[in-house]
């Protein structure tokens, strides 16, 4: 706390001014300035009128996919159809890729068959994931699971998530004799990453 003792004679005022930056910092300081009492008010020392305060921020680019688990087509017959919504939750342009780990439904001890009977069952995966860019667009894409065994990806371009998506999974029809018997399965794996 600053205290002035005023005699009858002097009065004491105090005084704000601005001065140099420190440290990105405005320094304030106070002063006291002698003088006689009078009426005439302070003249325009030439000081700033303004002042700029700098405000500054930051958000973490942040991707996130939820979702996943099993999808049981049941007996392969070939053309069937299944469908399974994801959670994408993306504050930034992103990339999503899709690689599938055997290039079809695949006989779990013989992908290759026998004999005339086939030990593979190729698929198409389809995605649609709707986007913000600001304006609403669609971010959309079809596969052949055989071209999947290299992964593939789907660029969002300037938009941002909107909030999830859908995958679709259609069997091709079994060729020659059919299938093998046996159980079949398949790892399809999808990644996200932002693009900052």
């Amino acid at each position: 706390m600053v205290g002035w003792f005023l005699t009858t004679s002097e009065v004491r005022r105090a005084a704000v001014r601005p001065v140099m930056r420190v440290g990105g910092v405005m320094a304030l300081v106070l002063a006291a300035v002698a003088g006689t009492a009078s009426a005439e008010p302070m003249r325009d020392s030439g000081l700033a009128s303004s002042l700029d305060v700098i405000v500054k921020g930051r958000i973490a680019p942040d991707c996130r996919l939820s979702g996943g688990g099993d999808v049981n087509f049941g007996e392969l017959t070939g053309g069937q159809q299944v469908e399974a919504d994801f959670g994408l939750s993306c504050n930034v342009p992103f990339d999503i890729s899709f690689q599938s780990q055997r290039g079809g439904l695949a006989h779990t001890t013989r992908p290759r068959g026998e004999g005339p009977f086939a030990g593979t069952l190729g698929y198409t995966l389809s995605v649609v994931i709707p986007t913000m860019r600001p304006e609403a667009a669609v971010l959309a894409g079809a596969f052949n699971s055989e071209n999947l065994i290299a992964a593939k990806t789907l660029s969002s371009g300037e938009g941002i998530a909107k909030g999830g998506g859908r995958i679709q999974i259609r069997t091709n029809r079994p060729e020659g004799a059919g299938l093998l018997a046996g159980e079949y399965s398949e790892v399809l794996n999808v990644t996200i990453a932002p693009r900052v």
